[in-house]
């Protein structure tokens, strides 16, 4: 072959592969689809992607309560010191944020009281410095309400980052896959 079959051969197939990434790109681009819709005392399945460290690493700060359920902190340098109202556990009553697989954040009371995450924590301790796998809790969640504002930190020394109208929710029926 000769220089020039060769050179023609391949402008043409850097011409055909830019026209298919912009056909891809503009053309056979599905929309996106249409944001979910969230009300109070709604119930709904979420899919909250986990690490185990996340038992011992994620906080919210916030002064409000919603039905007995509230942040670890009710300021930035003061733990959550109000007497319970709901006779349940600690543990169960405080909010911690959480993240869906599709990207909503969530304020979820007691998760890993849930016996599926129980039990993966017994097989994966949340110790940090080790590798841990991410998953999935699939639960059905009861939507309580809404905070009006919330300071949450992914990591135990991380830096606060606040958030506005945080939808809190309560999870049943948790079961885990791979994330």
């Amino acid at each position: 072959m000769n220089s020039n079959v060769i050179r023609n051969s391949v402008i043409g197939l850097v011409i055909v592969l830019f026209l298919f990434a912009v056909y891809s790109q503009t053309i056979y681009r599905r929309p996106a689809p249409p944001p979910r819709v969230f009300a109070e005392n709604q119930d709904i399945d979420v899919n909250i992607t986990l690490v185990s460290t996340d038992a011992k690493n994620l906080a919210c700060v916030s002064p409000e309560e919603l039905n007995g359920y509230h942040c670890e902190f009710q300021t930035r340098s003061e733990r959550w010191s109000k007497p319970s109202t709901t006779g349940r556990p600690p543990a169960v009553d405080t909010l911690a944020p959480y993240k869906t697989t599709d990207d909503y954040l969530f304020l979820v009371p007691g998760l890993f009281s849930q016996q599926a995450l129980k039990d993966r924590l017994a097989i994966d301790p949340p110790v940090q410095g080790n590798e841990h796998m991410r998953f999935v809790a699939n639960c059905k969640m009861h939507i309580e309400g809404k905070v009006r504002q919330a300071d949450v930190r992914w990591a135990t020394n991380g830096p606060w980052q606040i958030q506005h109208d945080v939808w809190v929710g309560s999870v049943s029926g948790c079961w885990l896959s791979d994330g």
